[in-house]
């Protein structure tokens, strides 16, 4: 392995409690974004995948994900967090597919619609800023 620069590098001792801080703000964001979207935005409470035990749960699979490659990318890549960054920005692209796909019936999601659909996206977006910030400022190895 290559060397790094100082504070390129995260440490498993910080990684234990930044996952879950991560993990539980993260949830925190999709949940108050799902429920702003079905109060001021007539997103209808009862769409499948905006229901709220549907968007825990999808959360703690991708934040678990996340942190695995977190984890990977930190163990192999040179410069391992700004790698994460750019890795998650073209992930985070890439999961715009599921909406989009949604929307335009190639998924099928009964009900799904515009307000939905922004919804799912802001959600995805917000995500990703928290759980890439977070993980890599708190994990980070002092210089």
């Amino acid at each position: 392995m290559a060397s790094t620069q100082p504070g390129e590098r995260i440490t498993l001792r910080k990684l234990i409690w930044v996952g879950p801080l991560t993990l539980i703000a993260t949830v925190i964001a999709n949940l108050v974004i799902r429920t702003v979207a079905v109060l001021i935005f007539g997103v209808p409470e009862t769409f499948q995948f905006l229901q709220a035990p549907s968007v825990i749960g999808s959360t703690i699979v991708f934040l678990l994900a996340a942190l695995l490659v977190f984890g990977l990318v930190n163990r192999f890549a040179r410069r391992p967090i700004r790698f994460y960054r750019i890795l998650a920005l073209v992930l985070l692209c890439i999961s715009f597919l599921t909406p989009i796909m949604a929307l335009t019936g190639q998924i099928p999601a009964p009900g799904m619609n515009l307000s939905i659909f922004w919804t799912m996206i802001v959600m995805h977006g917000v995500s990703a800023i928290v759980i890439v910030g977070l993980l890599t400022t708190l994990a980070r190895e002092q210089a």
